[in-house]
């Protein structure tokens, strides 16, 4: 019984079927049957019922065969009391059982229980148990389970103390040692996320390093090792703009996915992850074939995730999101159509009342608004004011996003009254305007000094030449701004243009937010202009704005703005000098 049903099980592993799963826990249960208590083979063939029975759980998630393993894993402990030299295994077995109930349920005393179970099991084994460093691992999966739960520093601090236990017990070059370095350093990466110690994420990357070399090529472990050393260099990439950290991440992630072809199932997550490193890379320095690769990546990973794949919803958006930047950088019509497309499919998998309904309804709309900018399609404005009002229907108050979809739809309600004048759209625009700074109460002067003296904290921790060191600098000048038009403050107002003018030289044509600079530096300029008449200002502005202009030809979609504002600033030059030129242009 117990043969035919090992052999049914591991036809299972290779088939999926089934039958094959169902008959062989029939044919264990028929054999337990057979070995009563007292019999000394009896705890063995319960805990073969138990693993087949886990199987289906991670097959089928049926919450009853968790319970029946758990029940016949405790029955088997019973039967092993100390000193049975087989009762560590048990207390690991009901241990793990319990672990998983907790990640199912998170029921807080089956994670006490794993750990008390765990602890008897590791004091079973003392140094030197070839077993001992398996069980400082599992004491030490469980203190991080419960850092995860409960937020206990000391928990994680513990975790990683017992991880370094482990490894000490697997010099090289023990099989295990790379997974006690993983365990290490993703343990660390955790300390890193929630006390920002520069050290832990150091020494994350160290221990990443030595793994991978453990797992040379062909370990069935490596390509997971590539893309767990990149991770961490990301992270510093994003602390302290070193290309260098990015670059190598970028490397390590092609070599993942070398090792990860079709249909290895893992390759559509590394398609996605090189996309994304991509896609960084193409917006800190603007070159223009990260864009369309991580495009193409995008798309073999949408490819890779047929419905009803649980991870398609968010490769939609990803392409989609890809394609709107390129329809951004050069202006095709067709990337556009693609990505509104793509956003109408990810809508189709979020049928109400799904909780992210109102994002893809967010996205269709600002897409089919911007194609209307684009080309003036009467019946993209209709549709994109009809999603924004579901949108908004679904995010009554106090939703955190009622505020932007009030806004959101207000916007095309605006620009169909400029149309056609019909007073019930600017009626409703304003109503809805007016609902939303009801709940946008007035900051407090203090609140805006406070959001200030934070964004000049934020630009001390990213010195050039840190990529996101512009947006840093574009921040404070844009709450410079603020506070000088509500106070009048001239200091506040001469340190925004400076600042803007840092940032902007720090995105050198071809920088995808160049443009976006010319204009925020223009824009203080004009105001300054309007205060003392200094001619200097008003043509710097312009000549800003035509350079901005130079880099939106058409169709780029905001050409039309940039257009507009520098006809007003030449407007207001030939208003002053009468420049009749100025007037013409």
């Amino acid at each position: 019984l117990n043969n035919l049903a090992a052999a049914l099980w591991a036809r299972f592993d290779l088939s999926g079927r089934q039958e094959d799963l169902d008959e062989a826990i029939s044919l264990h249960r028929e054999a337990l049957e057979l070995f009563p208590a007292p019999h000394p083979e009896r705890s063995s063939r319960l805990n073969s019922i138990a693993a087949v029975l886990l199987t289906r759980v991670e097959q089928y998630g049926q919450h009853e065969d968790l319970e029946e393993a758990i029940s016949l894993h405790r029955e088997a402990l019973e039967l092993r009391p100390a000193p049975h030299p087989d009762r560590p295994s048990s207390l690991d077995n009901l241990a793990s059982d319990l672990c998983t109930r907790f990640e199912q349920s998170g029921r807080h005393e089956d994670l006490e229980e794993a750990i008390s179970l765990h602890r008897e099991a590791l004091e079973l084994r003392p140094a030197p148990h070839p077993k001992r460093s398996f069980s400082l691992n599992n004491i030490a999966g469980d203190f991080w389970r419960r850092f995860e739960q409960s937020g206990r520093a000391e928990d994680l601090d513990e975790a990683i103390s017992l991880y370094r236990e482990a490894l000490e017990l697997r010099p090289a070059p023990h099989p295990e040692r790379s997974i006690s370095l993983s365990n290490i350093a993703a343990s660390l990466g955790a300390r890193f996320e929630a006390s920002g110690r520069q050290e832990d994420l150091e020494e994350a990357i160290s221990l990443h390093r030595e793994a991978l070399e453990l797992r040379p090529a062909p370990h069935p472990e490596r390509s997971a090792s590539l893309t767990n050393t990149a991770l961490p260099l990301l992270t510093r990439f994003e602390q302290f703009g070193r290309h260098a950290d990015l670059d190598e991440a970028i490397s390590l992630q092609r070599e993942a996915l070398e090792l990860r072809p079709a249909p290895h199932p893992d390759r559509s997550a590394s398609l996605t992850d090189i996309a994304a490193a991509l896609t960084t890379r193409f917006v800190v320095s603007g070159r223009q074939e990260d864009l369309e690769e991580a495009t193409l990546l995008h798309r073999e990973a949408l490819e890779l995730r047929p419905a009803p794949h649980p991870d398609r919803f968010s490769s939609l958006n990803d392409l989609a999101l890809a394609l709107w930047r390129c329809f951004e950088e050069y202006g095709r019509g067709e990337d556009l159509d693609e990505a509104i497309s793509l956003y109408r499919e990810a809508l189709e998998l979020r049928p109400a009342p799904h909780p992210e309904r109102s994002i893809s309804l967010s996205n269709i709309a600002a897409s089919l608004g911007a194609r209307f900018e684009a080309s003036g399609r009467q019946e993209d404005l209709e549709e994109a004011i009809s999603l924004h009002r579901e949108a908004l229907e679904l995010r009554p108050a106090p939703h955190p996003e009622r505020s932007a979809s009030l806004t959101n739809t207000a916007i095309p309600l605006l620009t169909r009254f400029e149309q056609f004048g019909r007073h019930a759209d600017l009626d409703e625009a304003i109503s809805l305007q007016r609902e939303a700074l009801e709940l946008r109460p007035a900051p407090h002067p203090d609140h805006l000094d406070e959001a200030i003296s934070l964004y000049r904290e934020a630009l001390e921790l990213r010195p050039a030449p840190h990529p996101e060191r512009s947006i840093s600098l574009n921040n404070i000048a844009a709450s410079l701004g603020a506070r000088f038009e509500a106070s009048g403050r001239q200091e506040d107002l001469e340190e925004a243009i400076s600042l803007h003018r840092e940032a902007l030289e720090l995105r050198p044509a071809p920088h995808p937010e160049r443009s976006a600079s010319l204009t925020d530096t223009a824009l203080p300029l004009l105001t300054r202009f309007e205060q003392f008449g200094r001619h200097a200002d008003l043509d710097e502005a312009i000549s800003l704005q035509r350079e901005a202009l130079e880099l939106r030809p058409a169709p780029h979609p905001d050409r039309s703005a940039s257009l507009t504002d520098i006809a007003a600033a030449l407007t207001t030059r030939f208003v002053v000098s009468g420049r009749q030129e100025d007037l013409e242009e």
